[in-house]
């Protein structure tokens, strides 16, 4: 049926790629070329793209027909990579597919944007983003096949493609020359105007700007490399002088380059408050770390001969005892504390607030030059999450679970409406069953959080319950215990069949990789 009957027919043609998983795999993570499932290769109709995000084969693109083999260099093994799973319906859908197993996947940050938004939304639920995700899976399959399609079918549209694609060869390899936006756009072919835009349409970015950060990334390799002068890295990364490169290169990553290198060395001496989780995540440790009069400290990051900072009494001028190189903050201070820590040395502010411990996790990375170890470890928690999954699933069958945070004066429950802390794991991640109290939602004082009443734990009928005590109201040592003693919670069922596990504070209480890895261990622990 052609384009003119589906209008007549008042009908649009079926999807003929329809994506059946995405997973980011970690170096040395060993996956077999299965299907998610389980099942085999040799018995799928599934096409299966391989493209390396990380490491010596990093850029490389492979394509596995269904029944096929793929036969992979050693090197691309030990490499992260994407692996996306999908189905191609109909004769005319599969013959646009490359008949080749390498394939050509330029420019690679193009695929990677494509990717890493593909990756967020494998778990959409909401329609918006479930249409989002089939667009940008339609994207990037239109993206790999006009660059791999034969020669004889290319169309005359495809000369600017290629000439974009050949000044941005150009820029890679003679990016310590003057370039000009001019200079680019004639040896594309194209007009500057024009140029411009078909620029930033492959790779998000305006000319100069790309530039900038290819001359950016190489100077990263050599200050993490090599002892040179910073001006010789300066002049080489194609920067006229030091002070515009210092200038460009905290504009671009946000510390300084001389920052950079230490922290690459492990020799930076950093503080950051309450982020020591995603320091520790990245093979760094703080000078100093995170205490708190009621809360203590992190434990679980294993920091013992760390000394600790009193954060919890709002003079950051403490902090001039540790001579740090770099205070890193989160956005939730007064100003008169940033103002402290700006007098104490080079400060930098996380300014955007977000639940998603995944974006802050890289968004800490790339302060550091270590966004491939957070790729990496972000892609080992999912696999610890997804097994801890399956396993819980055969075991909870239709239990239900609830986590009370308790303190002298209040009983909060997380449920799974929450975004943060405790729920995206305990209910997201491993895919436990939530239980709330009878008539809470009415006391929400926060999405996924209620306050409940001791009156109001007779409707908590939860099978299992996880606890834990914050002594912020308490006013006298183990004051927060004491509804344990109380009738209301001696009837509740999970008390009854001793299902009622205590759990530490500020491992649940944070909202890090290394704490949401504790938070698996510990459900598996006692439920699986």
């Amino acid at each position: 049926m052609n384009i003119e009957q589906h209008k007549q027919d008042g009908t649009a043609p079926l999807a003929p790629y329809v994506l059946r998983s995405i997973r980011l795999i970690a170096a040395g993570e060993q996956t077999g070329m299965s299907d998610v499932d389980g099942s085999n290769r040799n018995d799928t109709e599934d096409f299966e793209l391989l493209i390396v995000k990380s490491g010596m084969g990093q850029g490389k693109c492979y394509l596995q027909r269904p029944g096929k083999s793929l036969s992979l260099d050693q090197e691309v093994m030990g490499c992260s990579y994407y692996r996306v799973s999908f189905v191609a319906s109909g004769d005319a859908a599969s013959g646009l597919l490359p008949d080749k197993q390498d394939l050509a996947c330029a420019p690679f940050a193009k695929a990677v944007e494509l990717l890493d938004e593909l990756y967020r939304l494998r778990e959409a639920s909401d329609q918006l983003e479930l249409f989002q995700r089939f667009v940008r899976f339609q994207e990037l399959l239109l993206f790999l096949f006009r660059q791999n399609a034969p020669a004889a079918e290319e169309k005359e549209t495809d000369t600017e493609r290629y000439g974009v694609e050949a000044s941005i060869r150009h820029i890679h390899q003679y990016y310590r020359e003057l370039l000009t936006v001019e200079e680019l756009a004639s040896l594309a072919g194209i007009d500057r105007w024009k140029y411009t835009r078909l620029f930033k349409e492959a790779t998000g970015q305006v000319p100069l700007q790309y530039l900038n950060e290819v001359r950016i990334n190489q100077a990263k390799k050599w200050l993490a490399s090599a002892d040179d002068k910073l001006l010789d890295i300066a002049l080489n990364a194609g920067f006229n002088n030091e002070y515009y490169f210092n200038r460009r290169f905290k504009q671009t990553v946000g510390i300084s380059p001389g920052q950079y290198r230490r922290s690459r060395k492990g020799q930076l001496r950093l503080v950051a408050p309450y982020l020591e989780d995603f320091i520790v995540a990245l093979d760094m440790l703080p000078i100093a770390q995170y205490w708190h009069a009621k809360w203590g400290k992190q434990d679980y990051l294993g920091l013992h001969h760390i000394p600790t900072f009193d954060e919890s009494s709002g003079n950051f001028e403490a902090l001039s005892d540790y001579k740090p190189e770099l205070i890193l903050l989160m956005d939730r201070y007064k100003q008169q504390q940033y103002s402290q820590c700006r007098r104490i040395s080079s400060t930098c502010i996380l300014r955007e607030q977000t639940h998603n411990w995944r974006k802050l996790l890289q968004t800490v990375a790339h302060y550091f030059g270590r966004t491939e170890l957070a790729d990496e470890a972000i892609a080992r928690y999912d696999f610890k999450a997804r097994s801890a999954s399956h396993k819980l699933s055969r075991v909870m069958k239709d239990e239900t679970v609830a986590f009370l945070r308790i303190s002298a004066d209040h009983i909060i429950q997380y449920t799974d409406e929450g975004q943060g802390f405790v729920s995206t794991v305990l209910y997201g991640d491993v895919g436990l069953r939530s239980h709330s109290a009878a008539g809470a939602a009415s006391k929400a004082y926060r999405p996924g959080m209620f306050n409940l009443s001791v009156e109001d734990l007779c409707t908590l009928n939860a099978d299992h319950l996880f606890i834990t005590f914050d002594k912020w109201h308490s006013q006298a040592e183990g004051k927060e215990r004491e509804l344990l003693g109380q009738p209301e919670w001696r009837d509740l069922p999970a008390v009854r069949n001793n299902r009622v596990y205590e759990v530490d504070f500020l491992t649940w209480l944070n909202n890090g990789i290394i704490s949401n890895g504790k938070k698996i261990d510990d459900i598996l622990r006692v439920l699986a």
